[in-house]
Parts: structure tokens; sequence; C-alpha cells
């Protein structure tokens, strides 16, 4: 089953397991309410009921999000998560583009990156691994192969172009700044967040309390759907 959330503007997003969906209808709502879209009281009661619900309870569901002016369809067909995976690396590529880009404009730039090396990075922790397995257990050795390639493909890049200029180790907003660059593993849900926002989420979202200039999240992990 896929399940899609929309409004009379735009499709949210498209996702392929109901706890994906339910987590989107949160960000969906939050979204709302810091436009100003909803009140405080809306948004509040939409978040416990979400909170509240079962995880099987399409019908719940879509009462709930049409009260802040979303629709939610669900359709009888199946996504492996080779979908999932050819969002990811087009986002990865991008994301890796922006970061050749800023290290080429200003040789002050340097960048950090979670891990030891290209080949031994924490881009793809244990916990991202056990989301695209739950998300489609049949190819996923394939899948993560695939994804983590790609990353030691594109950091080996960045070594080869910056030399010193690529560090490994650990990352935070507190070492952030236009100058100084930390990459993370992120999800859609957090990983560009406003200048100033307070950072959410967990595995390296932990790491950063704030979103600041330099804080460079890079979707690996499908935990908020396909939507990159």
């Amino acid at each position: 089953m896929v399940y899609i959330l929309f409004d009379q503007y735009k499709i949210f997003g498209v996702y392929g397991m109901m706890p994906v969906l339910q987590s989107n209808c949160f960000i969906f709502a939050y979204e709302k309410y810091k436009e100003n879209k909803i009140n405080q009281e809306v948004y509040l009661n939409v978040k416990n009921q979400l909170e509240e619900l079962a995880l099987d309870s399409i019908e719940s569901l879509q009462k709930i999000m049409h009260t802040v002016g979303a629709e939610v369809e669900s359709h009888p067909l199946e996504k492996d998560g080779f979908t999932a995976l050819e969002n990811a690396q087009k986002h990865i590529e991008s994301r890796f583009d922006e970061l050749e880009e800023k290290l080429g404009k200003d040789s002050r730039v340097n960048v950090t990156i979670p891990g030891n090396s290209a080949l031994d990075n924490m881009m793809v922790t244990a916990e991202i691994e056990s989301v695209w397995r739950e998300l489609d257990p049949e190819n996923y050795l394939e899948i993560i192969t695939k994804l983590k390639k790609l990353i030691i493909q594109r950091i080996s890049r960045l070594q080869l172009m910056f030399e010193s200029r690529v560090r490994f180790g650990n990352v935070s907003d507190k070492q952030a700044s236009t100058l100084s660059y930390q990459v993370w593993p992120a999800d859609i849900g957090n990983w560009n967040l406003p200048n100033n926002a307070k950072m959410f989420g967990e595995g390296f979202a932990v790491c950063f309390e704030y979103q600041v200039p330099g804080v460079f999240g890079i979707v690996t992990n499908p935990y908020y759907g396909y939507k990159f």
C-alpha cells in the first residue's frame, strides 16, 4: 500500500509505511502552525491525536488531517526500496556537489565528516540501516551496498580535490561556520531547517542543538519517506 499526503496546493509526500505517513502528518501540522495557518490549540489537538492513534487506522488519520486542511489517500501500489534509493542517490549527489562548490570558491573552507576515513565513515549508521531493512527486507543488502558505495566515492573525490581540508571526526554545531561545514546523516524532516531553528530527531541529530550556518545535513535515512 502507498499513502499520499496532500493539500489543495501540493502533494506533501508519498509513503510506503503507516509509521512514516503518521510522522509526516505531524510535520505537516507543525509547518502549518509555524506558518500561522493554524493556531496553537488546533496544532496541539492534532499532535495529541496523532500520538494516540493506532498505526493501522487510516480512516481516523484522514479525519484528523482534514481538520488542518490535508487529505490522505491510500492506493494498493507496492513500492520497493529502490524508489527511495534512487531519490536518496540524487539528493546525495546534489549535496556533495554543493560541498565541492563551497570548497572550490574559498581556500579557507574545510569540511568535517563523521568517522575515521572515506571507507570508515559514519554516514550510514546501524540505526539507518535498520530503517532501510524495514523498508525493503528483500533488497536491503543490495540497497545498502549501493548507498555506501556512492558515499565513499563522493568523500574520496572530495579528498582528491581538496586534500587536507577534508577532515574526519566528531561533528557539532559548536564547530560549524561558513568556513567549517559539519556533515551529518539526516532525514527529510531535519536536513534543511531554517537558521537558528532548534534541531530535532535522533542519531546524529543530537550532536546539534541548533541549525546554524555550516551544519550540513545529507539525507541517508528513508525514515520520513521518499521525498528529498
